[in-house]
């Protein structure tokens, strides 16, 4: 589960093959969560509403247990390059459970991502910071976390500059990947 600010969540995803950007200014780096394995599901109604709409309905499986979210709208932040939005979560212990309750509330797959993700947490101008570190089956990347400033400040002082924002989610990268190639979107699976 990420850090929020009243139920919102500020990000910026960046490309990047490692965390040597912030090693490199000076951050320490404090393990959350080590390196683990996640399936995520994003469930939609058959018209495709929340899609449609920029909102997820997501169920992440970690371990046999499971977080179920709610991700609204991005919204218009300040900066304007930081993806802000509404973020609810809830721990479950038995995420196939809520698939199959979502099922019978009329919530299908709609698509499925995996990741290797690690969690950090850091300190910049007194601010704190969530940094994650998702490896997936297109790249690496990079999420910084926190207030509006301090996700700002830390992705400067890692060497990143506003034109290395990806704005798009995991499904929307993976949508312009299989529209690239002339495929129909696949879900994004780590090949067995």
């Amino acid at each position: 589960m990420t850090a929020h600010h009243n139920n919102l969540e500020i990000e910026v995803k960046l490309a990047g093959e490692n965390l040597d950007g912030f090693r490199h200014a000076g951050f320490a780096l404090h393990l959350v969560e080590a390196r683990h394995f996640e399936d995520n599901r994003l469930l939609d109604a058959e018209d495709r509403g929340l899609f449609q709409q920029g909102a997820a309905l997501r169920v992440r499986s970690v371990n046999g247990k499971g977080v179920l979210t709610y991700k609204g709208v991005a919204q218009d932040s300040a900066t304007a390059i930081l993806k802000v939005r509404e973020e609810l979560e809830s721990p479950v212990d038995d995420p196939e459970r809520v698939l199959a309750i979502l099922a019978r509330l009329g919530f299908r797959q709609s698509f499925r991502y995996q990741k290797y993700r690690t969690v950090y947490h850091l300190t910049h101008n007194n601010r704190a910071i969530t940094v994650t570190f998702d490896e997936t089956p297109i790249g690496n990347f990079i999420e910084i976390e926190g207030d509006e400033v301090g996700v700002l400040d830390t992705m400067q002082a890692a060497g990143f500059s506003a034109t290395d924002i990806i704005r798009e989610s995991y499904p929307e990268l993976q949508a312009k990947r299989c529209k690239e190639r002339g495929l129909p979107i696949e879900d994004l699976l780590f090949s067995p």
